[in-house]
């Protein structure tokens, strides 16, 4: 009996872990993302691939949906901070829209894994940028 209650104890856990997990890519907690890779291309069709700073997109983002504030460190160390004006939940996706400097962006969380999509476009050039999100 007691192995058995040890049993259920531990996939109890388990269930609740995987829940909590799931759960922190809803915008209720901030998040901590990690670019690992980009592709730019101009009005040209001209494209660059390669990491963060090969186009002079950030390397890490700080997602706060709470605080409606998404904060950018580029590698140099240079910080910005946007605001989020809207976050849309649907599909099994969390997804935040903005506008800094006369640009319009938006990134798609994955509830169920964290994983980023950032698109950046304005003044005749669009970013993709792909990595990954952790709760801070």
């Amino acid at each position: 009996m007691r192995d058995v209650l040890k049993l259920a104890a531990g996939a109890a856990f388990l269930g609740a872990s995987t829940l909590t997990t799931a759960a922190v890519f809803d915008g209720s907690v901030p998040l901590l993302c990690a670019v690992t890779g980009t592709v730019s291309c101009d009005s040209q069709g001209e494209c660059v691939e390669g990491p963060a700073e090969a186009v002079n997109l950030p390397v890490f983002l700080e997602l706060d949906v709470q605080k409606k504030v998404a904060k950018s460190v580029r590698a140099g160390g240079e910080q910005r901070t946007s605001e989020i004006l809207s976050t849309h939940a649907e599909g099994g996706s969390l997804v935040l829209l903005g506008v800094d400097q006369g640009a319009g962006w938006s990134t798609t969380i994955g509830e169920s894994d964290g994983r980023l999509t950032l698109s950046v476009s304005g003044g005749g050039i669009g970013y993709l940028a792909f990595g990954s999100c952790i709760p801070q």
